[in-house]
């Protein structure tokens, strides 16, 4: 690339603390405008805008409308693809880049200011009228509410369900005994430390676009459909990430208003988003209001395990939104059990709040915290402890591969051993000890337990490069993206592996449509696609390499073998470097180079418990988490200190879903916490130390051996912190409060319970 990357073999968070790291605020090009993006003040009414005062304010350059956009040909936004196997209509609404003639959510994109500084196009942006006739909010998607499109009756996008829903009903039916719980997984606001951002230029006809991603061909083929143009007029560069948990893969209204800026105005145009515009126009997650089912038989088998889920799906359909309330719900649906009967359904409702997608886990820890604050219950109901319930009820190593009622085949793992290891780590003796001094204290102490499971794979679009130069250094290009994981990394550790060469010998770019390579990170895929590509095509390079390693060496290809980073002949001394053979190939250096496509399955099974305990202050409703224990299958754990951040960072999201965060709104639709000064994220002191442990199994569907990680953990921790907290509740006869369990809910559920 052609910034500063470091001295050779430095890794990713060494780079970033010395500041040779570039994010979208250290994009400067000589000349850039500034955009401003106007936004409604009003959750929903129709709409008029008035630009003409904000034209003639000095510095500014254009100011784009819903009309400028149609007569340049801009497209609407779009779905991915659109859901099927629906149980009726699939209605996706028609979703403008600037609204038109109503605005459905606060925060909604309504015109776009280009200026020659920032400070004046946000004095011009104060100037635009935006002119709202009010109608009625649709806030609560469980409310009978005025359609907010003309062509979505009700509200409702679409219904789906899947698993063998006769025998669930039957099981439910005969069951001995059967739980219900209606759980709030509250909208979340995903708040990555750096804002989105973009930097667009048109020149000689094509488009380039600088922004933060997961992968930059996803994004280049939804914004081409857009400009209504060939991708290959359109690239994407994504350089350092801040931080995304899905908030940066999908394009966004802004994206296509600086590249409509650039070729109207001909000059770069910079939008920087503020933390305020991150609050009401970034897709939240989660976001869904399960209505769950358990039934046990009479000696505590569970038999049934039933969903019927609302999904507040925002004013529109964003790009993956529709897979992640329906098919990413239901991967793991299961978890570690032993459930015959399985059965998930979904109503997909729009609301006048901005369109809400994929968060870490994307639809599996709501279905996961679901399950576990079912069993809890359960247990409590028919005077079971609930960490024998589970234990009672794990699927058993001898019955894999295994498939499942959601059409996924379980390939691995060993949920007994992960059990037994959990129990140990969590002193499950000494717990009555630890209740009685928090008793002594004033306090309430809870203990719970979670399991979780991913199903890795997400895009297996990936295209990885591998390719030896005459420098000594071999390259690695990859689809995947990097927003703060160490992905390039463990990418080097793998080429090195594969090439048998030290992994400062190896530079791992990603980022750039023109590079040729193709894919995004996300399900957690790393591990299960775009490392075993990077292997892959590690070797596909050797074998092209080979043959002209044999025409340096003057023996026939056959007798060539390669190791440690050379070539030689068989049995001899004879042999030349891989540098040596790209620096003899340069004019012809593909011979040096390997590109492949993904190739294999890629699905794995990761997974893990956690055990949790927590005190609670009555008097202030008040949660200290006093102790975590986790163990985890990883299967092979290539780079342990960054896979066990991903840990910690999961269970930091897992904590701030279930204690804390939580999107509010008035019912008039307007935000009631969009700012960090009242939208509550945890901090380290929301958090302990964490023993942890690793107990690797094998997977057949892993080439590496490695599993996944980055959403494993966030998967499983919401349901575990919630459970324990009732459990110290419980005490009290509280049986339920809703997500998040904040001081004031909390407080609040004790007073009722007298």
């Amino acid at each position: 690339m052609d910034y500063p990357t470091g001295p050779q073999g430095m890794d990713y968070f060494e780079r970033q603390l010395r500041g040779f790291g570039r994010f979208i605020e250290d994009e400067a090009v000589s000349g850039a405008l500034a955009m401003v993006v106007v936004r409604s003040p009003v959750a929903h009414g129709f709409l008029s805008v008035d630009a003409e005062e904000a034209r003639a304010k000095p510095g500014v350059v254009e100011v784009l409308t819903a009309r400028d956009l149609s007569a340049a040909g801009v497209q609407p936004m779009a779905l991915r693809a659109p859901l099927e196997g629906t149980d009726g209509p699939f209605r996706a609404p028609r979703r403008p880049v600037l609204a038109e003639d109503k605005v459905l959510y606060v925060g909604q994109p309504v015109a776009a200011v280009i200026a020659a500084t920032l400070a004046e196009a946000q004095d011009a942006a104060e100037v635009v009228v935006v002119d709202v006739d009010d109608l009625p909010a649709a806030i609560n998607p469980l409310e009978d509410n005025a359609p907010i499109h003309d062509d979505v009756p009700a509200n409702e996008a679409f219904r789906w369900h899947k698993g063998n829903a006769d025998e669930v009903e039957r099981l439910i039916a005969s069951a001995a005994h059967t739980t219900r719980l209606t759980v709030h997984h509250p909208r979340i606001a995903i708040s990555p430390i750096e804002p989105r951002g973009a930097l667009a230029e048109y020149a000689d006809g094509r488009f380039t676009l600088t922004v933060p991603s997961q992968g930059v061909t996803s994004l280049r083929a939804a914004l081409s459909k857009c400009l209504d143009v060939d991708p290959s007029m359109l690239r994407v560069i994504t350089h350092d990430v801040g931080g995304s948990f899905a908030a940066k893969i999908w394009p966004y209204p802004e994206h296509v208003l600086a590249l409509a800026a650039a070729r109207q105005t001909g000059r770069p145009v910079r939008w920087i988003q503020t933390r305020s515009e991150a609050f009401t126009a970034d897709a939240p997650g989660r976001a869904r209001i399960d209505h769950g089912t358990l039934a046990l038989d009479a000696d505590g088998c569970i038999l049934a395990f039933k969903i019927d889920a609302v999904a507040d799906v925002g004013a529109y359909l964003s790009p993956a939104a529709p897979s992640i309330v329906t098919l990413g719900a239901i991967r793991p649906f299961q978890q570690v059990y032993d459930i015959p009967g399985q059965l998930y359904s979904v109503r997909a409702i729009l609301t006048n709040a901005a369109p809400s997608d994929a968060y870490r886990g994307a639809g599996k820890p709501e279905s996961t915290g679901t399950l576990e604050r079912l069993i809890e219950q359960a247990a409590r109901e028919t005077g079971r402890d609930p960490w024998d319930l589970r234990k009672a009820n794990l699927l058993s190593p001898d019955r894999w591969p295994l498939p499942t009622p959601m059409g996924e085949t379980i390939d691995a793992g060993d949920f007994p051993d992960i059990a037994a290891r959990i129990e140990e780590a969590a002193d499950l003796p000494g717990l009555a000890d630890r209740r009685a001094e928090s008793t002594k204290n004033g306090l309430l102490r809870g203990a719970s337990f979670g399991f979780y499971v991913h199903a890795t794979g997400g895009s297996v679009a990936e295209r990885s490069e591998v390719r030896a130069l005459p420098d000594g250094t071999v390259l690695v290009r990859s689809g995947s993206q990097d927003s703060g994981q160490g992905h390039a990394e463990a990418l080097a550790r793998i080429a090195a592996e594969a090439l048998e060469i030290d992994r400062t010998r190896i530079r791992v770019e990603q980022g750039d449509t023109d590079w040729g390579v193709d894919g995004a990170s996300g399900g957690s895929n790393l591990a299960s696609v775009t490392m075993n590509t990077v292997h892959r095509a590690a070797h596909a390079m050797i074998a092209k390499a080979r043959r002209n390693a044999a025409e340096l060496l003057e023996a026939a290809e056959a007798d060539i073998a390669y190791g440690k980073g050379a070539f030689r002949i068989a049995g001899t001394d004879r042999a030349v470097a891989l540098e040596a053979v790209a620096a003899a190939m340069e004019e012809d250096d593909d011979n040096c180079m390997a590109q492949l496509d993904f190739d294999g399955e890629h699905t794995t099974w990761p997974n893990g418990a956690l055990a949790v305990e927590v005190e609670v202050d009555p008097e202030t409703g008040g949660v200290r988490i006093d102790r975590v224990a986790g163990v985890t299958d990883l299967g092979r754990v290539i780079d342990p200190e960054r896979a066990f951040g991903q840990i910690i960072g999961g269970l930091g999201q897992g904590v701030g879903e279930a204690l804390m965060e939580g999107m509010r709104f008035d019912g008039d639709g307007q935000p009631l916490n969009a700012s960090l000064m009242d939208y509550a994220l945890p901090r380290a002191d929301d958090l302990t130390m964490m023993r942890h442990e690793w107990a690797p199994t094998g997977s057949p569907n892993a080439l590496l051996g490695a599993k996944g990680v980055g959403e494993l953990v966030s998967i499983g921790a919401p349901g575990a912190l919630a459970n324990a907290v009732l459990d110290a509740l419980a005490a009290r006869g509280v049986q339920h409060v809703d997500m998040p369990l904040t001081p004031v809910a909390i407080w609040t559920a004790l007073q009722r319970a007298g």
